[in-house]
């Protein structure tokens, strides 16, 4: 229970705060759930809301998917902090589906998987329209932008 109490506390851009500006911390948070600290340990591959009674987990908003247009008013340090906080929340989500595998129940919130993904291919699509107008007619240029980009 303690874990959770710490997970409720923090925020998923806690540990970027320090760096990001302070409007950055204003905006919706995607994923405020699912910010992890040091001491957090295999919780953090947990959803918090699990441990909740089924009331609360009905009454818990999670975030919605990042729409294309509010991505491109993001800096490039602003999509590189969502990106991770995307990508934790993508692996917390694996991991729940994975436990519910293999406890042979059905899978809670498991569009939320779907939801990331989509945020995650749209940072990619505003990444890749920047670096097609960054380079301009040099196609070696869009290549090697687009390596970048698509790396895995």
């Amino acid at each position: 229970m303690h874990a959770l109490v710490r997970l409720a506390r923090g925020t998923a851009l806690a540990p970027l705060a320090h760096r990001l500006e302070p409007a950055l911390l204003r905006v919706r948070s995607f994923a405020a759930a699912s910010g992890a600290r040091a001491g957090d340990g295999l919780n953090a591959f947990l959803d918090p809301t699990r441990f909740l009674s089924e009331e609360e987990q009905k009454d818990a908003v999670t975030g919605r998917e990042w729409e294309a247009q509010e991505l491109r008013l993001k800096s490039f340090e602003d999509l590189h902090g969502l990106w991770y906080v995307l990508l934790k929340e993508k692996n917390m989500l694996q991991t729940e589906k994975y436990v519910a595998r293999a406890n042979r129940v059905k899978m809670r919130s498991a569009w939320r998987i779907g939801q990331v993904r989509r945020s995650m291919a749209r940072i990619k699509l505003v990444l890749s329209e920047r670096a097609i107008e960054d380079a301009g007619d040099n196609p070696a240029t869009r290549r090697k932008y687009m390596r970048i980009i698509n790396a895995k």
